[in-house]
């Protein structure tokens, strides 16, 4: 069976599905796909902080292929490839991208189905604000294990290795929806074509890897310290917090799945930080997106104060965070928020999906 890279993977179909030909951005989306750096590049763990995004290597008969392709698509869908991690940008990092969809219809597909050796998850969420916080705002259609799904709210979908998934159809974009995708594993990316049917499209038994909400039942670290045994309200009370929040989904509630949570941060700010300083025998990414607007996706968005082994990194716009296994991380400070922000943070290559730490926290932030 044919084999297809990370080479040539969402992102890259997904630009032929834009109404800008892929490598022929708009001035626009030029600008705002310059690559975005760290205030203090020089600090030991800058490497570790991703801002944008960079396009993968397209042999050009491929590239041909797909212009060709994106020339017979029936869409108006405009959307921004945004900010993306792998292990070709930072060896050991995990396969993670995310794109802006912001208007738009379409009435074709964007990739094929296909399965993986490893798990991963995809997710769509809309930005309707706290006064709609689950709403996705559009249609998409998505098949998983040859059942056809409708979404009209945000969600995150757990796909298990040897899951066929695919295709997807952006039916509607009404209001801007993220998109993105991204591993459970270390690794490279690397896809196995199945052959599409839609024979079972109607049935249902892959729904139970579809989440809609955050699950309150959060999976509990096994040690004995002190944070461990914090009550969920004693963290805003300690830091001073004034931010208005909704936590919007998780994967608590799929059986099997690894430990991931995505949560809105609209506005507000707090004095002191939370989470002290610990570490993971597993790897973990942590995401900072700030929803800016399409004129100037990466536009500021407030003040994140992050650590990594002692060392003090602010955070001013949209920023994925890779945490290899064993390096101690946090706290965090949420110092200012002008725009809002999602909030998301995933273990990656966690034994059975259970939450421990190498390093426990201290029972207070020094």
């Amino acid at each position: 069976m044919q084999r297809i890279y990370r080479s040539i993977g969402f992102m890259a179909f997904l630009a032929i599905l834009i109404s800008v030909p892929f490598g022929c951005n708009s001035a626009r989306e030029e600008a705002s796909q310059e690559p975005q750096r760290e205030e203090s590049p020089e600090k030991k763990y800058s490497r570790y902080f991703f801002y944008d995004f960079e396009a993968p290597e397209i042999p050009p008969e491929a590239a041909k292929e797909m212009e060709e392709a994106r020339q017979k698509l029936e869409s108006t869908v405009e959307a921004t490839r945004f900010i993306n991690m792998n292990a070709t940008r930072l060896e050991g990092a995990p396969y993670m991208d995310f794109a802006w969809l912001w208007k738009g219809s379409s009435k074709d597909y964007v990739e094929s189905e296909h399965v993986h050796d490893f798990d991963e998850f995809i997710g769509f969420l809309g930005t309707r604000g706290p006064e709609d916080p689950h709403g996705l705002g559009g249609e998409i259609e998505f098949w998983l294990g040859g059942e056809k799904y409708r979404i009209t709210e945000s969600c995150l979908i757990y796909i298990p290795k040897g899951l066929k998934h695919c295709p997807i159809r952006f039916t509607r974009i009404d209001t801007p929806i993220l998109f993105f995708s991204g591993a459970f594993e270390l690794g490279g990316y690397e896809s196995t074509p199945t052959e599409f049917t839609d024979a079972r499209a109607a049935e249902r038994n892959y729904a139970k890897y579809f989440s809609y909400f955050m699950n309150p039942k959060e999976i509990s670290p096994k040690d004995d310290s002190g944070e461990a045994k914090r009550k969920p309200e004693e963290a805003p009370q300690e830091s001073g917090s004034a931010i208005e929040s909704s936590g919007i989904l998780s994967m608590n509630s799929i059986e099997g799945a690894p430990y991931i949570q995505f949560a809105w941060l609209y506005g507000g700010s707090e004095e002191k930080p939370t989470h002290p300083e610990h570490a993971h025998a597993w790897g973990e990414v942590f995401g900072y997106i700030g929803f800016v607007g399409q004129e100037d996706p990466y536009g500021p968005m407030g003040e994140v104060e992050f650590w990594v082994d002692g060392e003090k990194h602010v955070i001013t716009k949209s920023c994925l965070v890779w945490i290899p296994p064993n390096l101690p991380h946090c706290p965090v400070r949420f110092a200012q928020i002008d725009k809002p922000i999602l909030w998301f943070t995933l273990g990656i290559g966690m034994q059975g999906g259970e939450y421990s730490f190498s390093k426990p926290p201290a029972d207070e932030i020094e």
